[in-house]
């Protein structure tokens, strides 16, 4: 929340034409002092937040609701970001592991790169905006981690594809006592809204599974084991007719 405000902050600094120093000589403060707090890297009062506030001609309520709804809004990759992948699926590979705060050396051990493969990995993802590259292949995270591809991007329709024939393969046939996994179908009668409604409903449950189960202080300690989970749905009846009601023979 913090970050996302001063994200709006330094936006709106910019829009007006305003100056970091222009604001510091407002608030009576150094200008590094102004760039510690919008960079979040110093905590940013409530006094502070208001005199800024003020200065940019903001109320707080609208500063506030903004930052909320740019938190709760899904970021998604551009549709470079996307090519790449496409074009190098290890590149996604890669940028999931640097999501999950493994280093560039510790995926390099993991998947036994030499330093020129792991140097090209980070280039390409600085090119296309994902990270940005420091010394020692140290790396910043330029989106969030829970960036999301648009629908009918490239790269998920491959790589959906590839999980749901193995996780189909997995499900198919599942014995009664499987507790590991489940498979569900039905079709039901319903209205535009009542499926949109269902689709919201899902998307929300599982993003926020997603956030929990990435809530790695609060889960330290648990035995977790990886599930995969897909869920798909389409206007139209896509059942096999059912076997038809023939007349019986005396051997029945």
């Amino acid at each position: 929340m913090a970050q996302e405000v001063c994200s709006i902050l330094k936006r709106e600094l910019k829009k007006e034409g305003m100056s970091y120093r222009e604001l510091a000589s407002h608030l009576s403060i150094s200008e590094v002092s102004i760039k510690r707090l919008l960079n979040n890297h110093q905590s940013l009062s409530m006094q502070r937040l208001i005199a800024i506030s003020a200065f940019l001609k903001l109320t707080l309520s609208k500063l506030l609701e903004e930052a909320e709804r740019n938190i709760n809004t899904v970021p998604l990759f551009t549709k470079e970001q996307d090519q790449a992948f496409f074009d190098c699926p290890a590149l996604h590979t890669f940028w999931i592991e640097l999501t999950e705060h493994r280093t560039a050396k510790e995926i390099a051990e993991r998947h036994q790169l030499d330093k020129a493969s792991t140097y090209l990995y980070l280039r390409k993802l600085e090119q296309v905006g994902l990270i940005k590259l420091g010394l020692d292949n140290q790396c910043k995270l330029c989106v969030p981690t829970h960036t999301s591809f648009e629908k009918g991007s490239k790269y998920p329709i491959y790589f959906t594809s590839q999980v749901l024939t193995r996780l189909q393969e997995r499900v198919i046939d599942l014995p009664v006592e499987d507790d590991q996994a489940f498979l569900i179908t039905l079709k039901a009668e319903l209205t535009h809204e009542e499926f949109l409604d269902i689709t919201h409903k899902l998307d929300d449950w599982m993003f926020n599974l997603l956030g929990h189960s990435q809530d790695r202080k609060a889960r330290e300690g648990l035995v977790v084991s990886p599930y995969t989970f897909g869920f798909m749905a389409a206007k139209g009846a896509f059942h096999d007719k059912f076997p038809e009601i023939h007349v019986l023979d005396e051997e029945f």
